[in-house]
């Protein structure tokens, strides 16, 4: 087998091995091409090569990279080389909050939490999410809490989000039930109500905390508060849905949830045996 050049994978020419100039220290080679681009760099390999170990040669390369794109018109001078980090994004913050606030979202929920940076204003901050499934329309989603309003979301397999949104103006209170698995989170406004099953029972205690604190605080009188109605917003890709009236039925639902496991074990997110599992949960529900 011939052998090829450690850096670049060519296949060197017998020349290149006539004289053991290119060797590494390591046993490797450079081919020619990249035996020259060493010695523009570093002009004492030309007989010391030999001394180097492969990992001291892309270092030089690497360092060699770093100097020139320094030096740069319009670079910044610097007294000593240091990567750039990008800023951290929107969604990165989002993320952060998430995590904060100990929320215990699954895999399943990672497509709504995508879109948050989507349906969250700029400066809009989390106080409460958790996963659930909305009783009204038996979708399955995630539900959150800012300081305006209490929003429903669930990414839609073929594009576009459903959303449910309940400004705080709105809601008279929300009551947290608490069961053996689960709790239901209820949310009640003048002549109707929603109602969520959380898939963790301790994460209603976070939205009654936020919601009926910022009902007390707002000091909004319960006349001025009507029939709650979908809001909506000019979203790209975003489908609405009026909150009392979705009969969607359970069993498309499912479908959809289905297809979205597919999606992810095919991404690597799920193992085959964690597919199976959720797989088996869901069509234990048709």
């Amino acid at each position: 087998m011939n052998a090829i050049c450690s850096l670049c994978g060519t296949p060197l020419i017998p020349a290149d091995m006539l004289v053991g100039k290119n060797r590494l220290a390591d046993g490797g080679y450079l081919c020619s091409t990249c035996f020259n681009k060493a010695i523009s760099i570093n002009k004492e390999l030309i007989n010391t090569l030999h001394q180097f170990y492969f990992a001291e040669i892309t270092g030089m390369f690497l360092k060699s990279k770093i100097d020139a794109s320094q030096n740069q018109p319009g670079a910044q001078p610097s007294e000593r080389n240091y990567y750039e980090y990008d800023a951290p994004t929107r969604l990165d913050e989002i993320k952060d909050q998430i995590v904060a606030l100990n929320a215990r979202l699954s895999v399943l929920a990672s497509e709504e939490v995508n879109a948050l940076e989507y349906v969250l204003e700029k400066d809009e901050k989390l106080l409460a999410i958790a996963e659930c499934i909305y009783l009204q329309n038996k979708r399955e989603g995630i539900v959150f809490a800012t300081p305006e309003r209490v929003v429903f979301i669930d990414k839609k397999i073929l594009g576009g989000i459903v959303r449910n949104e309940f400004p705080l103006r709105e809601i008279i209170s929300i009551e947290h039930h608490e069961h053996l698995l689960y709790s239901i989170l209820k949310i009640n406004i003048k002549g109707a109500s929603a109602e969520f099953k959380l898939h963790n029972k301790n994460d209603g205690r976070a939205f009654c905390t936020v919601v009926n604190g910022g009902v007390k605080d707002s000091g909004s009188p319960l006349e001025q508060v009507g029939q709650m109605q979908a809001f909506h917003q000019n979203i790209p890709g975003l489908a609405q849905e009026d909150v009392f009236t979705t009969q969607k039925q359970s069993s498309e639902v499912i479908f959809e949830q289905l297809e979205k496991l597919g999606k992810l074990r095919e991404a690597g997110v799920l193992t085959e045996d964690e597919f199976a599992e959720q797989k088996k949960k869901l069509l234990d529900k048709l």
